[in-house]
């Protein structure tokens, strides 16, 4: 019998105290249906099931196989596709469609994220960089702006 504050579990068939259930807020009771080390073993099998941990999460973050993803870095020879010269540890992906573009090294992946993978703004960027290593950094080309206008 279930008393106040405890819980059946469908898995190992035994009623546990409430605080054994992982919260899940979709369920009616706040707490998931399976205590803690049933869940856990769910959760290990579902994973187990496509491959392994790494499997599971490039396929539900970017739809790829760690096969895949090994595939790409030996095409990339082990490096960033970027700079060429970092170990490529990081999947790069378009943030609009979901599509896998190459693998990069943390700081080209970053670097990205933080130019909101804006090509125009890259450009910008790139022409900054370029005006300051020629020692001409005092602003854009006459009847022209830094910045991309939409």
């Amino acid at each position: 019998m279930v008393g106040e504050g405890e819980k059946w579990c469908p898995d190992c068939s035994l009623v546990k105290p409430i605080s054994d259930f992982v919260r899940n807020s979709s369920q009616s009771s706040g707490r998931s249906a399976y205590c803690k080390p049933c869940h856990n073993a769910r959760g290990k099998a579902s994973k187990e099931k496509v491959g392994g941990s790494r499997t599971y999460h490039l396929q539900r973050r970017y739809g790829i196989t760690a096969v895949e993803a090994d595939a790409m870095l030996a095409d990339q020879g082990g490096l960033c596709a970027i700079c060429a010269k970092a170990p490529a540890a990081h999947v790069d992906h378009d943030h609009d469609s979901g599509a896998v573009r190459s693998l990069l090294c943390f700081n080209c992946n970053g670097g990205l994220g933080q130019f909101k993978d804006d090509p125009a703004l890259l450009r910008v960027a790139a022409r900054y960089v370029e005006s300051d290593h020629a020692g001409q950094l005092v602003g854009p080309p006459p009847g022209q702006q830094w910045w991309p206008t939409d």
